[in-house]
């Protein structure tokens, strides 16, 4: 079998001229990996975070369902449908009511499952959840692009 070197190089090109496209657009969006735990974010640009308050750093890592924007109005269906949206292979769009992390939240993250702790401001977001595929043809990524 021949090896194949430089498998790494094409995704990264191809994240990247993804990255370029929406920035250009000025759109607030983020980017998941189907291959880690939770979906979980492995970008985020600059105007995501503006958006919501959160620096890239405490964004990373997190699962792709965003549950650390929700808060007491953010609907347990909504974040099903959105949880669900990340299982699939079609384009799916979700209405979610997030919330900023504003100035009076500090460095306090909500206990899981605790919505009532988020102090910050509601913002309704209508998120687009666009599967990205590999060569195969199987989900690699999904791209999340939110309007408020």
């Amino acid at each position: 079998m021949p090896v194949r070197r430089g498998h790494v190089a094409p995704q990264n090109t191809y994240l990247d001229t993804i990255i370029r496209k929406f920035e250009v657009q000025n759109r607030k969006f983020l980017i998941t990996n189907v291959r880690m735990k939770n979906c979980a974010i492995i970008f985020c640009n600059d105007g995501f975070c503006e958006m919501f308050g959160y620096s890239r750093v405490e964004i990373m890592q997190k699962p792709g369902t965003c549950d650390f924007l929700t808060g007491p109005a953010t609907l347990e269906s909504a974040m099903a449908q959105l949880a669900e949206a990340l299982l699939g292979s079609e384009e799916v769009k979700v209405e979610l009511l997030y919330y900023r992390k504003d100035e009076t939240d500090g460095d306090q993250e909500p206990a899981k499952g605790d919505r009532q702790r988020r102090a910050g401001s509601c913002l309704p977001c209508l998120v687009d959840v666009v599967p990205v595929k590999n060569e195969e043809g199987a989900v690699a990524m999904f791209i999340m692009n939110l309007r408020n």
